[in-house]
């Protein structure tokens, strides 16, 4: 196999769970789902940073199975129970920066996001979770319209504090 020259560095490989997971798709969806619950509680889309923390909130698994069900439990409520999930957030964060990266071009491309200044919003109603979904979609989903909430409640730089990223 000819090496690469530097004009043509070959591409990076992923895991296909990573690929599975981290599927531009479905992150994209993840987004709209937290930018259009975010707007149906009275504020617009996520702020550019707010966007940044869905990703990392929705995929881990330990931290969506922790997110609250009950809606009246705040960001700030839930995050000062969790600081063993916490401790690795500034880092989930930054490592899912490219994916979410991704996630806003595909609902870009596709015409579910879009761009109003600093904010990413849901140009289209995302579809409701139904019984045909599998478990782990639902959460997700679920857990992304959460996170619009919180974000809706809550400024993003107080977000980011709550969350012990950039502190």
């Amino acid at each position: 196999m000819p090496e690469a020259s530097n004009d043509e560095l070959p591409r990076p490989v992923r895991a296909p769970e990573a690929v599975a997971l981290f599927n531009a798709v479905f992150t994209a969806e993840l987004l709209v789902n937290a930018c259009w619950s975010k707007a149906q509680a009275g504020g617009s889309g996520l702020d550019w940073p707010a966007a940044f923390l869905i990703l990392p909130l929705t995929l881990h698994p330990p931290t969506r199975e922790s997110l609250p069900t009950q809606r009246r439990i705040t960001l700030a409520r839930w995050a000062v129970r969790q600081p063993d999930l916490l401790a690795d957030m500034e880092h989930r964060v930054a490592t899912m920066a490219q994916p979410t990266k991704r996630a806003i071009r595909q609902g870009i491309r596709s015409g579910r996001l879009g761009i109003e200044g600093a904010t990413v919003v849901a140009l289209k109603r995302p579809r409701l979770p139904n019984s045909e979904w599998p478990a782990e979609l639902k959460n997700s989903v679920r857990a992304a319209r959460l996170c619009g909430e919180w974000l809706n409640l809550t400024e993003t730089h107080m977000a980011f504090e709550l969350l012990g990223i950039g502190g």
